[in-house]
């Protein structure tokens, strides 16, 4: 018995010094300390990672190109130069109607597409020349109308009040219907032009909706197979057609 609680002791002291022994040395070696960096050096590296290309060709932007004059290539990111705020311009539709209901063809030249310019006003060019020659031709045949209406004598050839118009000899009635149609043909350009005008805005308003319209691969349709019931019918096969907008 005496050897047992001495064998115990024994058991219990080896224990209690490996606890103390390892209690002492920490169970991982901690990491070394990183020596400082400077961090304007790494700003100043960042553009080293630029492609040649890049800095040879500069960034296309719309229409733009961003070359390292403007500022591009700098290692403060955050920051956009006056050249770059010029270049870089979102179009807004609102500013493209508005513009086109002012004056036919500046909503046009806020959108960029300057090669609209020769249709809009060749089509006002010629909606001016024609009011102004039925206007022209209106005041003529109103003159000769007023006159054969007034006179007071009768052509014998033609047994009623007559006037000359362009050397042509016309009675009351004829000069009473060539007035109501160049009058009408006035008003129609009048109408028409009107029109012009405000389908050159809508025109406007929908490039600029266009040119601000998301077609990069963040959005993809997938064509499926499908059944449709159609009441009466039963089950028939069909397509279904799925947009998906990431």
């Amino acid at each position: 018995m005496k050897q047992f609680f001495t064998f115990l002791i024994a058991c219990l002291f080896i224990v209690s010094s490996a606890r103390s022994l390892f209690a002492q040395r920490p169970a991982t070696t901690p990491a070394a300390t990183p020596a400082p960096t400077d961090s304007t050096r790494q700003i100043r590296s960042a553009a080293d990672t630029i492609p040649e290309t890049v800095r040879r060709n500069g960034i296309q932007v719309g229409t733009s190109t961003l070359s390292p004059e403007d500022g591009f290539l700098s290692g403060d990111t955050s920051r956009v130069t006056p050249q770059q705020e010029a270049k870089i311009r979102k179009i807004i539709p609102r500013k493209a109607t508005i513009r086109s209901l002012i004056l036919p063809g500046l909503g046009q030249i806020y959108n960029r597409q300057y090669w609209k310019l020769p249709f809009i006003y060749g089509g006002l060019v010629g909606a001016v020349y024609s009011f102004q020659w039925n206007q022209n031709l209106y005041n003529k045949y109103l003159a000769g109308y007023r006159e054969a209406y007034n006179s007071t004598t009768i052509n014998p050839i033609y047994q009623a009040k007559v006037a000359v118009v362009d050397d042509r000899p016309l009675t009351v009635q004829q000069l009473k219907r060539a007035t109501d149609q160049f009058q009408r043909q006035r008003d129609l350009t009048v109408i028409l032009t009107a029109v012009g005008w405000a389908l050159n805005a809508v025109e406007a308003n929908v490039a600029a909706h266009l040119k601000t319209f998301d077609l990069s691969d963040d959005i993809s349709m997938k064509v499926h197979p499908s059944i449709v019931p159609l009441p009466g019918l039963g089950i028939i096969p069909g397509v279904r057609v799925a947009f998906t907008f990431k």
